[in-house]
């Protein structure tokens, strides 16, 4: 992988899923519940998801 700058932070924190754009700490983060974490996640993984 190279280093093209688009990175996030994730963080599960009570039951909640946190998203931020790492380059830009301060600003708000996107909150999903772990269920819709979930959800997302297994759609990439099985390639629902284009680019």
């Amino acid at each position: 992988m190279g280093n093209g700058g688009n990175c996030v932070e994730i963080a599960n924190v009570e039951h909640r899923v946190y998203i931020q754009d790492s380059k830009h700490p301060d600003s708000p983060a996107l909150e999903f519940s772990c269920q819709q974490w979930q959800i997302f996640a297994s759609a990439i993984k099985s390639d629902q998801i284009g680019d």
